[in-house]
């Protein structure tokens, strides 16, 4: 498998996944205090690993130049 086709399929379900989260915190989804700080853990996990992917590609982009 070509790595770019691994890193767009990643960053899909990051995305798919960040959509999940914001709509339970955006739609009161929220039981208790714990769960949202699970949550917005997830988020900033799931942003930072998005962020790192998006550096790589573009490191990876500019070897390839």
């Amino acid at each position: 498998m070509d790595y770019i086709v691994l890193v767009q399929h990643i960053q899909k379900t990051i995305r798919d996944r960040k959509t999940v989260v914001l709509n339970v915190l955006e739609n009161n989804g929220i039981s208790s205090m714990e769960q949202y700080r699970e949550l917005m853990g997830e988020l900033n996990g799931l942003n930072y690993i998005s962020q790192e992917l998006t550096g790589l590609l573009e490191k990876q982009e500019l070897l390839d130049e």
